[in-house]
This record gives structure tokens, sequence and C-alpha cells, in this order.
């Protein structure tokens, strides 16, 4: 950190911050931390090697088992139960010791969209809307779509590209973004891009005119 305004530190001199603050290195890594700290003092299991999904579950009086599933990114949490009551206790407690809002039954999440069928116990996941963004902001939007719009056998390299100086930023900046964008994709429902977006990736840094994605 540094001091504000023309305060200088002397030499040899490091601040120490006491509280986590929004946008310091550390602030997510002790943000996770905390809550996931806090489910497995409150009775949750841990179900994953990436610390974001815990269960828990309690059999009650009748025989019948009552479960809550968690799952966390960053700030914003999906939760699943066979149980409303348990489901109101668990955020009642969880009320005690975060700020929350509950969205109600999840139809977005992450610029997914969700579909729930409960009588046939299905649930369909689309980002439609976020590949029409994608498109859009990229200037996309009237481009003919194909199948395989990644070449078979593509090998990306850096003497594809102009030389460092006769490099535009600004064509290196919006493939970078829009080879992100693409891999997002690939994480909830378009996982038959991977490669495509893999090898556009492998060349993030030696991007040129041209290059598909």
């Amino acid at each position: 950190m540094n001091l504000p305004g023309r305060y200088k530190l002397p030499p040899g001199k490091a601040l120490k911050c006491k509280k986590l603050l929004y946008g310091l290195k550390q602030s997510g890594f002790g943000w996770h931390e905390m809550i996931s700290g806090w489910l497995l003092q409150h009775g949750f299991e841990n179900l994953d090697t990436d610390d974001v999904t815990f269960k828990k579950e309690t059999t009650k009086l009748d025989g019948t088992v009552s479960k809550i599933l968690l799952t966390i990114h960053v700030n914003d949490a999906i939760v699943a139960t066979n149980d409303d009551e348990y489901y109101q206790k668990f955020m009642d407690e969880l009320g005690t010791s975060f700020e929350l809002s509950a969205s109600g039954k999840l139809t977005w999440f992450l610029g997914c969209k969700v579909e729930q069928d409960l009588v046939k116990g299905t649930v369909c996941m689309s980002q439609e809307k976020y590949c029409n963004d994608v498109l859009q902001r990229f200037k996309m939007s009237d481009a003919n779509a194909v199948h395989t719009p990644c070449e078979a056998n593509q090998h990306l390299q850096a003497s594809d590209s102009p030389s460092m100086e006769h490099r535009d930023p600004n064509v290196v900046r919006d493939y970078q973004q829009a080879v992100g964008s693409c891999m997002f994709l690939t994480v909830f429902t378009h996982q038959g891009a991977r490669h495509g977006s893999d090898t556009g990736s492998q060349a993030v840094q030696d991007c040129r005119h041209g290059t598909t994605i």
C-alpha cells in the first residue's frame, strides 16, 4: 500500500493493512477464508479441492434427511435444498454474520440463464444472451456461422504475427478480450468450443490480424 497524498514512507518501512479492503490482491483470498471458515464451523462439509462447494445435512425426527448444497463464486452463491424450512434457518444464521440478499428461484447466474423443471427433474442452462453480447461487442453480429470455426491442425506461432514494433496495441487488446470471452463460454455450456479457445489462448501475446477464434 502507498500513503495517500504527498506522504511518503521512510526508507525500510512498510505499511501493514489491518483490515481487508476491496481491490487489494489478498482481499479475495481473505474473503474466501472467512466464508469457508464460517460454513465449516456451522456444520458444512467441503466437497471439492477448490473449497467452493459445500454440503450440510441433518436427519429429522421422522427419519427424513434435510440437505443443503451450496457453491460459491466470490460473493455470489447458489443454494439447493430439499427442505424450505431448513434453508430458511440457514439463511437466518448466515444473515447474522453477513449482509446478504436472496434472489429467489435461480434463473440467472454469472450471465448464464437457468431453467428448471421440477416435475421432469431437468435443468437447462443457456448462454445465448452472453453469446449475442460478445458478438455485438466485437462487431460480429452479422458474421456467418459455421459448424467448425477452428481450422483442423492449426498451429499458431510467433512468426505468424507482425514484429513487436508493428503490432497495433488495440488489436492485441481486442484479441485477448475475445479469447477470454470465448474461454468463459467453455466453463458452462460450450465445452465443444474448448479446442478453439485454447488454441487462440496460446497466441494472446502474439496475435495478428485475421486470426480466427
